[in-house]
C-alpha cells in the first residue's frame, strides 16, 4: 500500500470516528451516524481497491455534510 492510501485510510477512519463520536455523546443526530457510514465505506473501498464503493462513501459522506452545514 502508497503512503497516499495509507494516509487517505487513516484520515477516513479517523473522520468515521469522530462522527461516530459525535452521534454517541452530542445530540444522536442521523447526519452523524451517515457521515460515519461514509467515511468508513470510504475507508473500506480504500483498503479493498474497490473503486464502488469509495464513490457511493464519498457521496454519502458529502450528503451528510451538506446537510450538517447548510439549512
Amino acid at each position: 500500500m502508497a503512503a497516499r492510501n495509507r494516509l487517505f485510510l487513516v484520515v477516513s477512519l479517523l473522520l468515521a470516528a469522530i462522527n461516530l463520536i459525535d452521534f454517541v455523546f452530542y445530540g444522536q443526530n442521523l447526519r452523524n451516524l451517515v457521515g460515519a457510514a461514509g467515511f468508513g465505506l470510504m475507508a473500506y473501498g480504500d483498503h479493498k481497491n474497490v473503486r464502488v464503493a469509495s464513490v457511493v462513501g464519498a457521496v454519502i459522506a458529502l450528503g451528510s455534510l451538506v446537510v450538517k452545514y447548510l439549512p
